[in-house]
């Protein structure tokens, strides 16, 4: 039954009409018109706070922000990581070495981004566009900094450099990995030439020449080099001082996006991001300058997962994430400005909105809270779901909530594709864990249903004897528990529904009288070790669709 006495929407739905893109960076009609100024955004344009890594999930609107502060910021820069040659890095015959034999490359790592940093900064600052600023602006800093005994090295490093600041990223990294290979093959160079023969040598090494190797490594590369840079970020530190001693409060924000996409082989990928998140603090010195790194929740995940030591703790870095997060108002606003625009753009002037569009309940529901429910609180999530209801119901005035219920079919394959994708890399055994639970044909299920039968046991081998799963967390549970001979199943089923829980795709209810918890909604991540026989899991509706269900549901 509609809402409203009267028709609202003048216009009839036509083919082609939507309310933006899933990509924001293919999103410029929509994305700066319609942009929901909310707090996460504050954290990123306040240079005084911590906040650094723009963390959330895919769709959450990461790259929105980013886009926004580059718009409306004079002073702004976007470093894409597919133009930083990152090939170049990939492909040296003295890193690949270095990593054969063990060595630590995080340190190496930060050297590279601390550099590229600088020289951005650098850039930005001084609008630096051509060899004879370069070499002006750095013949300022010389002339300020060369008699300072505890700056030398860094004015000489920054000296070195003069004339290259300028040249594009590509050459700068290639120079920069061309002289650590060098300082590396005047060491060991004889063991390199025996590496790229070929034949395994790194295998053939004993455990004690490989480590005098690292030992030695260590010394002439790491230490230096993060000293001279750590003394070029003093550096700038104190110019900025000087500047605002003559009331300079200008700003400075360097972005770094597209970190998901395959801008360098996956061998390094992850360790190179979390040498940039080490990085980054260090330039907390320099408070004029905002540096804010886009990264999605799975990424991080891997990052974790690959680089995993004592050091690196996620705790420790919490002061340093800006975490996305969306509520019901803050998206039916996003969805009304969107609709608004839509209709401005290209019908009337008259303030069309989602109500208008949406007159009709779901059965007894609110249209707008039967969606969001199928949703994970993401821009791309509800705007995807408007979308596919407005192509539905081309060729009439408004929305129905049965025009809702088919359009559900077709939204929640879609989700269910892209959840699989947003998360493969993090958990190869996604796919086969949403076909598990999709097999009892039912949306809440408690954990003893699994015991019962064959299934448990089968998925249980099908993950221990694929090798190509060996990096999913699921696996080591899965040989753990086809090898024991009284195999406990709650031990197995633990990790499985802590990795559905934290990819979003069940809610869990510890036990009776408690609510369901959603990681996009709670805790990110569920201790397993509060899972129990009683536990309960509800496959979060916006995979109903997918796997058919019913809708009625408890």
């Amino acid at each position: 039954m509609a809402k409203a006495g009267k028709r609202t929407n003048p216009i009839i739905l036509q083919a082609g009409m939507s309310i933006g893109t899933n990509a924001a960076e293919m999103d410029d009609d929509f994305l700066l018109p319609c942009f929901v100024h909310y707090p996460p955004v504050d954290l990123c344009l306040n240079v005084a706070s911590r906040g650094m890594v723009v963390e959330g999930r895919t769709g959450s609107g990461k790259t929105a922000i980013l886009k926004y502060i580059d718009a409306k910021t004079t002073n702004s820069v976007t470093i894409d990581p597919t133009e930083m040659a990152m090939s170049y890095v990939t492909n040296s015959d003295v890193l690949r070495f270095l990593q054969a034999i063990g060595a630590d490359l995080d340190l190496t790592f930060q050297v590279l981004w601390k550099h590229v940093l600088c020289i951005e900064f650098i850039r930005l600052r001084y609008n630096v566009q051509s060899e004879t600023t370069s070499k002006s602006v750095f013949g300022s800093i010389f002339d300020r900094f060369s008699r300072d005994d505890r700056k030398k090295r860094s004015v000489t490093y920054l000296k070195n450099w003069e004339g290259k600041f300028w040249i594009t990223m590509d050459q700068n990294i290639k120079e920069l990995t061309e002289k650590v290979e060098n300082e590396v093959k005047a060491e060991v160079g004889a063991e390199v030439e025996k590496f790229k023969l070929g034949g395994q040598y790194e295998k053939r090494l004993s455990s004690d020449k490989k480590s005098e190797i690292v030992a030695r490594i260590r010394k002439i590369i790491h230490a230096d080099q993060l000293a001279e840079l750590a003394g070029v970020i003093d550096i700038l530190a104190e110019l900025e001082r000087e500047d605002k001693k003559h009331f300079d409060e200008t700003k400075y924000y360097i972005m770094i996006d597209r970190l998901d996409e395959n801008w360098v082989d996956v061998s390094i990928r992850f360790k190179l991001i979390r040498a940039l998140i080490e990085t980054l603090k260090s330039f907390r010195r320099i408070t004029d300058l905002k540096i804010l790194v886009a990264l999605r929740s799975d990424v991080l995940e891997r990052v974790i997962q690959e680089t995993a030591d004592i050091s690196f703790q996620r705790e420790k870095l919490d002061d340093y994430f800006i975490r996305l997060k969306w509520d019901k108002s803050l998206l039916k606003q996003l969805i009304d400005t969107r609709i608004q625009t839509l209709f401005k753009q290209r019908y009337t002037q008259n303030a069309i909105h989602f109500a208008d569009v949406f007159p009709y309940n779901v059965g007894n529901v609110d249209p707008f809270e039967y969606m969001i429910e199928r949703t994970l609180m993401r821009p791309r999530d509800i705007i995807a779901f408007v979308n596919q209801c407005l192509k539905t119901a081309e060729g009439t005035y408004e929305v129905t909530g049965q025009t809702i219920r088919k359009a559900e079919i077709e939204f929640s394959r879609i989700r269910r594709d892209a959840l699989e994708q947003e998360w493969q890399s993090a958990f190869p055994t996604i796919e086969r864990l949403l076909d598990f639970i999709g097999k009892k044909q039912k949306p809440v299920i408690g954990l003893s249903e699994f015991v019962d039968g064959n299934e448990l046991d089968e998925l249980a081998l099908a993950i221990d004897s694929d090798a190509s799963l060996s990096e999913d967390p699921l696996h080591v549970a899965a040989k753990n528990y086809c090898a024991s001979s009284k195999p406990d199943h709650y031990d197995l089923l633990r990790v499985l529904v802590g990795t559905l829980y934290r990819v979003g795709a069940v809610g869990v209810k510890l036990r009776n009288g408690n609510r369901y918890l959603y990681s996009h909604n709670d805790e990110p991540i569920l201790s397993i070790a509060q899972i129990t026989e009683d536990t309960r899991i509800r496959i979060h509706p916006m995979l109903w669709g997918s796997y058919r269900f019913p809708m009625k549901h408890d």
